[in-house]
C-alpha cells in the first residue's frame, strides 16, 4: 500500500476521557492524550499504535500523535481488540478484528454459533517499518471476539494468540498462529478446547452460557528457557495456564495459582528480565463481587512460578443503581517506553497511565484500597495447593484469607508455595519472595520434601540437622525483618500413599521432621500450627487420610477446609492485634 499523507494532529483533543470515577495510587501519573494500545517503537525511535481507522505515530515520546490510514475504510474498521508487534529485523505486523464484516448470531438452545456469525481476522505487513504497509489479509473467519497479543520468540518465530467461536455447546476455543518468515505466511495450531471446564453453568455478571464460556482471550509469555506459558480466561475465579514449547502443542489445562475475575490479562517481558502482569481480580472474591473494578499489577522473577504481592493501580467501583459495566476497567495493555517506564492502558474504562516499575515491585506505602494485614504463605506444593480438582480459590490460602475477612478482619493472604521444594531452596528465594514484600506474618511450612526419599537413593533428601538449621534461619531472617512467624507441621500422608524410594511409608521419615518443627518453635517463641500432630489424632479416632487428599500426598478440597480451620484459630488474633495498628 503507498504511503498516504501524513495528518498531523493533536491527539488529546480526540482520545478517550479518562473517567472522572476512576482513581489511581498516588505512584501512578496520568498520560492525557494516550491513544489506546497496544504500542511498539520502531527503529526511528518513533511510538506507534493503531485505531479504527488505521494507525498513530508519535515522535515525541508520546506528547502528540500523527494519524495514518491503513485501508479503506468503507471496507475495514479495527475493533479495539488487536495486537500489534514489531520483530526483530524491524518487521511491523498488525492483527484486527474487522467491525465491517461482524454479524452476531448466537442461540444456545440451538447449539451456539449459527451459520453466518462471524468477526475475521486480518493480519496487516509493513517490512519497511511503517513506511508502506500490505494490504489486509484474511487469517481466519468466523467469529472470533478477540485478539490481543501477538509475540515473537528467541528462535525469530511469531506467536498470535487468537481464537474462535465452537458449537454443541457454544463455546470459545483458543487458535495460536504461528509465522517462521516474518509474517509472510502463517499457520494455525490446533484448537485448545477446555470443554466444560471452560463453559459457563450459568450466569456470570451478566453474561448467560456460552457466548463468552470457553477458554479465550488468553496471554503469553516465553520464559528463560524457551518453554511458554499461556494464562487463559475461564469464568472460575483464576487463571487457567498451559505450557509449550514450539507453540504448536500445549500440555494439558490445569489451574494457575492467580487469582483472577472472569476477564483477560496481560503479561509482558521488561528489560530488568522481570515478568509484568496486569489484570483485573474480584473486589471481594469469595462473593465475586467487583469483577472489573480493579486493576492490579504483579511481578515475577522467576518466570511466573511466584509472583509478588498484587497490588491495584487503578480503581472505580459501582455504586448502588449504577449498571456494572460502567465502571469496569479491564482489557489491559502493557507497553515499555524505556526501562523501567510503564505505560498501562485499558480498552475498557479507557485508563491511559505510566508507572516505575521500582514503585510497585514492593508494596506501596500507601495502598489504594486501603491497608490489609500481609500474611504470606510459604512451603512446597501443600501449600501452592492448586492441582486437578483443587482450584486456588478452594486451597487453605484462599480459605483463610476468606476466613479472616467473615471474621472482621482485612488481610491480604499472598501464596508463594513451590512444588517440590526443600527448606534450603526456601532461604535462597527468602529475600525475593518474601521479605521484600514486606508480610506483616508468614506461615512456614516444610518437610515433606526435605525427609523424602527419592528412589535409588537410601537417605532423605535433607537431613534432619539440615532441616533444623534450615529452619531456625528462616525464622531469624524473617524476624529480623519485623515478621511474625507461624512454623506450620505438614499434614500426614494417607492410607494410600506413594511409598519412598526405600519402598517405605513416608510417615515414617515424616513424624521425625514434625518433631523437629515443633521444637524449633518452642525454642524460638513462634506460634505453632501442628497439622501432622492433628491428621494424626484423627487418624488413631477413625478417620481415613486419603479421603482428605487427592493421591495420599497433597490435600483435597476437604483437606485444605481442614488445615485452613486450624490455621484461622492461630492467625485470626495474630491478625486481630496487628490490624489496628495500620
Amino acid at each position: 500500500m503507498p504511503l498516504l499523507a501524513l495528518l498531523l494532529i493533536v491527539f488529546a483533543a480526540l482520545a478517550p476521557v479518562l473517567r472522572s470515577e476512576i482513581v489511581v495510587q498516588e505512584n501512578v501519573r496520568l498520560l492525557p492524550g494516550a491513544p489506546q494500545g497496544p504500542f511498539v517503537r520502531t527503529g526511528d525511535a518513533a511510538i506507534w499504535a493503531m485505531d479504527e481507522k488505521g494507525a498513530l505515530i508519535s515522535r515525541d515520546d508520546g506528547r502528540t500523535w500523527e494519524a495514518m490510514s491503513l485501508f479503506d475504510e468503507a471496507k475495514f474498521s479495527s475493533r479495539p481488540e488487536r495486537a500489534l508487534v514489531r520483530t526483530s529485523s524491524g518487521v511491523l505486523l498488525y492483527a484486527f478484528l474487522n467491525e465491517r464484516e461482524k454479524v452476531f448470531k448466537w442461540d444456545d438452545k440451538q447449539g451456539g454459533p449459527l451459520e453466518g456469525c462471524r468477526l475475521p481476522v486480518y493480519i496487516m505487513r509493513s517490512a519497511d517499518e511503517g513506511k508502506t504497509w500490505d494490504s489486509p489479509k484474511l487469517l481466519q473467519d468466523g467469529w472470533c471476539g478477540a485478539v490481543r497479543q501477538m509475540i515473537q520468540l528467541k528462535s525469530g518465530r511469531i506467536v498470535l494468540i487468537c481464537q474462535q467461536a465452537a458449537a454443541n455447546p457454544g463455546r470459545h476455543v483458543t487458535i495460536n498462529y504461528l509465522s517462521d518468515d516474518d509474517g509472510l505466511t502463517w499457520r494455525a495450531t490446533e484448537a485448545i478446547d477446555l470443554g466444560a471446564q471452560g463453559n459457563y453453568a450459568g450466569k456470570v455478571a451478566g453474561l448467560t452460557a456460552a457466548t463468552h464460556g470457553g477458554g479465550l482471550e488468553g496471554t503469553v509469555f516465553e520464559k528463560t528457557n524457551g518453554d511458554m506459558k499461556l494464562l487463559l480466561r475461564v469464568p472460575h475465579g483464576y487463571f487457567h495456564e498451559l505450557t509449550s514449547k514450539d507453540g504448536a502443542k500445549w500440555t494439558a489445562s490445569m489451574p494457575s495459582t492467580i487469582e483472577a475475575s472472569d476477564s483477560p490479562g496481560m503479561v509482558q517481558r521488561l528489560k530488568s528480565g522481570r515478568l509484568v502482569l496486569v489484570w483485573n481480580r474480584f473486589r471481594e472474591p469469595a462473593t465475586r463481587q467487583g469483577r472489573r473494578e480493579e486493576l492490579s499489577i504483579a511481578f515475577s522473577e522467576n518466570d511466573g512460578v511466584t509472583w509478588t504481592t498484587p497490588q491495584i493501580i487503578a480503581r472505580n467501583i459501582v455504586t448502588a443503581g449504577t449498571r456494572e459495566s460502567s465502571t469496569w476497567i479491564a482489557y489491559p495493555y502493557v507497553f515499555e517506553p524505556a526501562p523501567g517506564r510503564l505505560w498501562i492502558s485499558t480498552m475498557q474504562g479507557g485508563l491511559r497511565v505510566e508507572l516505575r516499575e521500582a514503585d510497585f515491585i514492593s508494596p506501596v506505602a500507601r495502598p489504594l484500597d486501603g491497608q490489609a494485614v500481609r500474611v504470606i504463605m510459604l512451603g512446597d506444593s501443600i501449600t501452592r495447593g492448586a492441582r486437578p480438582n483443587v482450584a486456588p480459590t478452594q486451597t487453605f490460602p484462599s480459605l483463610v484469607q476468606a476466613g479472616l475477612r467473615a471474621a472482621g478482619v482485612r488481610a491480604q493472604v499472598h501464596n508463594v508455595g513451590i512444588g517440590s521444594e526443600r527448606t534450603d531452596l526456601a532461604l535462597e528465594r527468602l529475600e525475593r519472595d518474601v521479605t521484600s514484600q514486606r508480610p506483616d506474618i508468614v506461615t512456614v511450612m516444610y518437610g515433606t520434601n526435605d525427609g523424602w526419599v527419592d528412589k535409588g537413593k537410601t537417605d532423605v533428601r535433607l537431613p534432619l540437622p539440615r532441616y533444623e538449621e534450615n529452619l531456625r534461619l528462616i525464622v531469624s531472617r524473617l524476624r529480623a525483618a519485623g515478621t511474625r512467624v507461624v512454623l506450620m507441621t505438614e499434614p500426614r500422608f494417607g492410607e494410600e500413599n506413594p511409598r519412598n524410594g526405600l519402598g517405605e511409608d513416608p510417615n515414617t521419615r515424616l513424624v521425625s521432621y514434625a518433631e523437629i518443627c515443633r521444637k524449633v518453635a518452642g525454642e524460638t517463641g513462634v506460634a505453632l500450627v501442628d497439622h501432622f500432630g492433628a491428621w494424626t489424632e484423627e487418624q488413631a479416632h477413625g478417620r481415613r487420610l486419603q479421603a482428605w487428599t487427592t493421591d495420599g500426598c497433597h490435600p483435597n478440597q476437604a483437606g485444605h477446609a481442614d488445615l485452613a480451620q486450624r490455621m484461622l484459630g492461630v492467625l485470626t488474633p495474630m491478625v486481630k492485634e496487628i490490624a489496628p495498628k495500620l
